[in-house]
């Protein structure tokens, strides 16, 4: 018996002949699908963070207690947090991977419907001024991925975890 649902890996011509004639449908789902896994990511950082600062909140409640045996419970909750921004990682990194494969569909197929609009940036005019350059550094756009800030996060949460 087959798995029909077993994925595989296939060349660009056998991609073009899969969705020849349904390009259009093929896009619009693949864009609707992308938007639901950035909406997704944004659900899952906040339930993360939500544990997370909670669990920090703790074990900060904990360090300024006066108890006598917070240690252990200082620990524990260290480990928890530990393990939360863990998870947290592995799932920004499970949603990265998805949302990039819907992109990539999107990618291939917006060439024959919309043309590549996808795929062209546009950008601000030149600036000549100091003034504006200026401004333009501290508070104009950037290309900085938002997913990979949020990731990066991680590891300055470790460390804050092991100040004493």
């Amino acid at each position: 018996m087959t798995d029909k649902t077993t994925t595989k890996e296939i060349t660009p011509e056998e991609y073009a002949s899969a969705f020849e004639g349904k390009e259009a449908e093929a896009l619009k789902q693949a864009l609707d699908i992308r938007k639901f896994e950035i909406e997704l990511y944004w659900k899952r950082a906040t339930y993360f963070w939500t544990f997370i600062g909670a669990t920090m909140a703790g074990f900060l409640a904990v360090q300024a207690s006066s108890a006598q045996n917070k240690q252990d419970l200082a620990v524990i909750l260290s480990c928890l947090g530990m393990v939360f921004s863990f998870a947290w990682v592995c799932v920004n990194r499970g949603s990265k991977f998805w949302q990039e494969n819907w992109e990539k569909h999107v990618d291939v197929l917006e060439d024959k419907v919309t043309g590549p609009l996808y795929k062209i940036v546009m950008s601000r005019n030149t600036m000549n001024k100091f003034g504006e350059k200026a401004a333009h550094l501290i508070t104009g756009p950037s290309s900085i991925s938002v997913s990979k800030v949020n990731q990066l996060k991680f590891p300055n949460f470790l460390r804050a975890r092991n100040i004493r």
